[in-house]
């Protein structure tokens, strides 16, 4: 079975993401910041929406950038099933977006942890309105 982050599940509106900055909340584990935002599904599908984000001001050769989000996308991957299983039938659509915040590259089973305390941290708040 594909277990890809299919091209429904990546947020690339610049309206989306603008709109997840500006009115969104995050919750923050170091050395990730989770940015998220429920908001009504409209015409689309209902579902996860997910992006990631590694400053160039932290990270300059994008070969850092790439693997930092690579080790990121693969643990959301890998952990986000229950999250994703809350978001599939209702009308919402949850917009998410981790974003890398340390000076160093980190190894996958930090980045892995870190993800995973905080998808749980995230259900929880969803769960509470649903």
């Amino acid at each position: 079975m594909r277990q890809s982050l299919k091209k429904s599940e990546r947020l690339k509106k610049r309206d989306d993401i603008q709109r997840l900055f500006k009115k969104g909340d995050s919750i923050f584990e170091h050395p990730i910041k989770l940015y998220h935002l429920s908001i009504e599904k409209g015409d689309e599908a209902a579902g996860l929406r997910f992006g990631v984000s590694v400053p160039k001001k932290k990270f300059k050769r994008a070969v850092d950038r790439n693997l930092l989000k690579r080790r990121i996308k693969e643990a959301y991957r890998k952990h986000n099933g229950s999250l994703k299983s809350l978001f599939k039938e209702g009308d919402h659509k949850l917009l998410i977006m981790p974003v890398f915040l340390a000076d160093e590259i980190a190894d996958y089973s930090l980045i892995e942890g870190k993800i995973i305390l905080l998808l749980q941290r995230l259900q929880a708040i969803y769960e509470q309105d649903h």
